[in-house]
């Protein structure tokens, strides 16, 4: 069950304007107990994946498990094991793992196929991972994120596999936390081969991720404060110095 406010707000603030929404068939919506899911079938991969990440979700209790395996409840079928077999490509997981390290089911629930996408392994445990580091000090600090990751989906991307799963070479983020009774956005975009040294140069603005994703991410904020929030960034307002460890387990 969702805990808490931006929890709460999961699947309403999601609304998917991608031009590649061309039939019911390229966006199916999951709402596990955790997370949410679009699912396109055209590209066999999520369009976006969003979760709320705070301190619930950062306690350090469930030693990782692989449990890769197909997702039963995309209608079309997902994508398989097989697909990646001798792909030379990653499982790389949208929602980490790591994000689910509290229940032992949320942490199975990150290994069905609808949460991965090829990646190149250097980018997987790379970069990538060094970002999702981040977010989770970010949870750390800030008490409360909502996190919404995918990659982004065009036509004629290269594919692996019997169902032809496509391989992204750019990823989003785009993060959203309240901060008194205003909020604060951020976005960041990833190509799987411009090895920046530092995160913040992958850093946009939420108006940019949009453009480039074809996402509207956060409909239910009024059109003032979604604007305010989208078109800016400061990187100022987020720490990009701040160190992640696990919270202890609950009793």
């Amino acid at each position: 069950m969702m805990l808490n406010f931006l929890a709460c707000l999961l699947l309403p603030i999601i609304a998917f304007a991608s031009p590649l929404a061309q039939s019911p068939m390229d966006e199916q919506i999951l709402d596990r107990d955790h997370y949410s899911l679009s699912y396109n079938e055209e590209h066999e991969v999520a369009n976006w994946v969003a979760y709320p990440l705070g301190h619930a979700q950062i306690r350090g209790c469930v030693k990782r498990a692989d449990a890769f395996r197909i997702d039963p409840q995309i209608t079309t079928g997902s994508a398989t094991l097989q697909d990646y077999q001798n792909s030379n490509f990653d499982r790389g997981h949208l929602l980490p793992a790591g994000d689910m390290k509290f229940d032992a089911q949320a942490m199975k629930d990150t290994f069905y196929m609808s949460n991965m996408t090829p990646q190149p392994a250097k980018f997987n445990r790379g970069r990538w991972s060094m970002l999702e580091t981040l977010m989770r000090s970010w949870a750390l600090k800030y008490q409360q994120l909502l996190i919404v990751t995918g990659p982004i989906l065009k036509e004629k991307l290269p594919t692996i596999g019997q169902n032809k799963v496509s391989v992204p070479v750019e990823y989003f983020k785009v993060i959203l936390r309240k901060s008194g009774d205003s909020y604060k956005g951020i976005g960041f975009l990833m190509s799987v081969d411009v090895p920046y040294s530092e995160l913040a140069l992958y850093s946009l603005s939420i108006n940019q991720i949009e453009d480039h994703s074809g996402i509207d991410f956060f409909p239910f904020l009024s059109d003032e404060v979604e604007e305010e929030i989208e078109s800016g960034m400061d990187l100022a307002e987020w720490d990009f110095q701040a160190k992640f460890n696990y919270l202890p387990c609950s009793p």
